[in-house]
């Protein structure tokens, strides 16, 4: 990525201080040189089927994000209690009216029963992951096809969402998963905006390589990261001692995870290194020895949300790498690892196995864990592991209806080395 003009921000915590010269990084998660050995095999006569079916499948989302966008805040039909539609706002899903109050109100929580109401055009949080993976495909379709169009609409579609006045997002999540007659924003609204980390950091980086990204672009792009990384560390609602931050399970995990993320892409490797040295609290207070995660387990969909705290913890670990800290390998006192949890896992990769935990999520998609085997079988040289990502048959899938599940054989295909 291009450096980034120097901009100071607000903080003012000592142990986070940005400089006022520090620069973006390149890619956070991805890696170049894997990138353009896989742009080359494509380009020649030796891309495997799955490589090749991996490539359409990516070009066939690319040209449907080219006519779904522009995404913007400012859509929705309702307001915040703000009064400004610039600020993000959310329902949470798993909160339903009160059957037994004739308002419905203060609502009541159902896990893993999720309310259509918090999925609709009327709050952001459907619009928000519309966004970050269309981005994301039009950014990766670029990238391997070299073709412009897909980074201009891409860029435009970024200018909407984080830079125009009129529709730009505000940098914080102040109203994210509300519940009526409870809160007009809760600390687990954070996690909404997780995909402006996991998808839109590394998207960005290769949007900046074409000639369509402005010098401006990349001055707007880093003051509105750097001022949601601010809002993220010292807001009560994120930072602060009964903040996001202070979740115990993968709440806590995917705060981690955006501000380590955020802080590398922007050049501040000291706070970077100091969320994945936070990682291995993560570690000590979520795995047993077996590999099981007791927050976890007391979901409803125990499956879906190990796996789900697995995932950040992943690209804490491969951000570790890059910042001289080992977190893959790291062990607690119990016996518990990121390693233990992701053979457990392992163990139940068939199907046809037999989950001992709850199984709402039957039955389970389990095609979405071969991301985190591949990634952390070559971290920590498990060759079973690479093994299971690569054997995975994914052909039944499609864009249309199994999007997951094709972005998965991408990243096992196209993005992530296999050695």
């Amino acid at each position: 990525m291009k450096p980034l003009r120097p901009l100071h921000l607000a903080t003012c915590l000592s142990a986070i201080l940005f400089s006022a010269n520090t620069l973006a990084a390149d890619f956070v998660f991805l890696d170049e040189a894997t990138l353009e050995q896989n742009r080359a095999v494509l380009q020649s006569d030796k891309a495997s089927d799955s490589m090749k079916d991996a490539y359409d499948r990516l070009i066939e989302e690319a040209e449907l994000a080219m006519k779904d966008g522009p995404f913007t805040v400012t859509a929705k039909g309702m307001t915040p209690p703000s009064g400004s539609k610039n600020d993000y706002m959310s329902i949470s899903p798993y909160w339903w009216p009160d059957e037994s109050k004739e308002d419905g109100l203060p609502w009541v929580r159902h896990d893993g029963k999720t309310n259509p109401a918090s999925k609709t055009a009327e709050t952001d949080s459907k619009r928000i992951g519309h966004f970050t993976r269309s981005v994301r495909a039009l950014a990766l379709a670029y990238y391997f096809s070299q073709d412009e169009k897909y980074a201009k609409q891409g860029i435009e579609y970024v200018r909407t969402w984080f830079m125009n006045d009129e529709t730009k997002m505000n940098p914080n999540v102040n109203y994210g998963q509300g519940v009526p007659g409870r809160a007009e924003g809760r600390r687990g609204g954070i996690i909404d905006t997780r995909t402006l980390a996991d998808r839109m950091l590394d998207s960005i980086a290769i949007l900046s390589l074409s000639p369509a990204w402005t010098e401006k672009d990349e001055q707007q792009i880093t003051q509105w990261y750097g001022e949601y990384l601010d809002w993220l560390i010292i807001d009560d609602l994120s930072g602060g001692p009964k903040g996001e931050a202070a979740a115990a399970n993968n709440h806590g995990t995917w705060y981690d995870f955006q501000v380590a993320s955020i802080a590398y892409f922007l050049g501040n490797e000291p706070l970077a290194k100091q969320m994945v040295q936070k990682g291995k609290m993560r570690v000590d207070t979520q795995f047993e020895k077996d590999g099981s995660q007791p927050h976890e387990i007391e979901r409803t969909r125990a499956y879906h949300y190990h796996y789900f705290s697995l995932d950040p913890l992943v690209g804490i670990a491969q951000i570790g790498d890059k910042v001289g800290i080992d977190l893959w390998h790291y062990q607690n006192k119990k016996g518990g690892s990121l390693a233990q949890g992701i053979q457990l896992m392992a163990t139940y990769q068939d199907p046809a196995s037999d989950w001992p935990y709850t199984a709402k999520d039957n039955p389970r998609r389990v095609e979405r864990m071969t991301p985190i085997y591949l990634k952390a079988g070559v971290a920590m040289e498990k060759p079973e592991w690479v093994k299971l990502a690569s054997e995975t048959d994914f052909s039944r899938f499609t864009v249309k209806k199994n999007l997951a599940e094709v972005w998965a054989q991408r990243d096992i295909e196209l993005l992530y080395p296999k050695q």
